[in-house]
């Protein structure tokens, strides 16, 4: 089958869907790796490789803000307002391809050098109804990168384990198991108050949230 679609920017695109048995397998390896996405950075991982923010659209604001004033003081129905519509959604296209671009970069990454990937079952949608957070969830495009990261493991006959999205990663103290039940959101750094270690939080929930995919893992046929 095929789909014929345009965009706003009058471009036309053809996807064409076909079905085949083949599987691209990637060469097998005994890595598995935890990852922990949040707002400060995109993601870090349990051997503590960190995924920035991009923060595609906070850090084009001052042109979007600019595109958008043009756009409206043209009059409506003139071929000015057209041509300044096109404009904004040219520039809005190119911010979302960086954006795409960038999630196929860290997808295949992390595909490339690891045969499972274990991540929490991150409520989305829950975490949009955050008016303080919403806007940062968003740009970050977190539902896309589960979205590119479940295809792909499927293609390559990888593996993603999702672990309980109530799950303590944060809290947990990777080394003893100490629960730190007192910690907050703006607790970027704590320490362990039973065995003394010192915890980047979300390197720390990496490691636990690797874990947590051991353990599972080991429970499977």
């Amino acid at each position: 089958s095929a789909t014929l679609s345009k965009t706003k920017t009058n471009k036309f695109y053809l996807s064409i869907l076909v079905e085949h048995d083949e599987i691209k397998e990637l060469p097998k390896t005994n890595n598995i790796i935890g990852i922990d996405l949040g707002i400060k950075d995109f993601a870090i991982t349990s051997d503590g490789e960190i995924f920035e923010n991009i923060k595609i659209k906070r850090n084009h604001q001052k042109k979007l803000t600019k595109l958008h004033k043009q756009l409206s003081k043209k009059q409506k129905g003139s071929k000015n307002r057209n041509k300044a519509r096109i404009k904004l959604a040219k520039y809005n296209e190119k911010l979302n391809n960086i954006k795409e671009n960038y999630l196929h970069t860290v997808t295949n990454q992390l595909l490339n050098e690891n045969q499972v990937i274990v991540m929490e079952d991150l409520n989305v949608s829950g975490m949009m109804k955050n008016h303080k957070l919403a806007k940062s969830i968003q740009e970050l495009s977190l539902y896309r990168f589960k979205q590119i990261l479940k295809y792909k493991t499927e293609w390559y006959d990888r593996d993603i384990i999702e672990i309980d999205r109530y799950y303590p990663s944060s809290k947990l103290c990777s080394v003893c198991g100490y629960k730190n039940n007192e910690l907050t959101l703006k607790d970027r750094e704590w320490i362990c108050p039973q065995c003394g270690t010192n915890h980047d939080r979300d390197y720390n929930a990496a490691l636990n949230i690797k874990n947590e995919g051991l353990k599972i893992l080991s429970t499977l046929p």
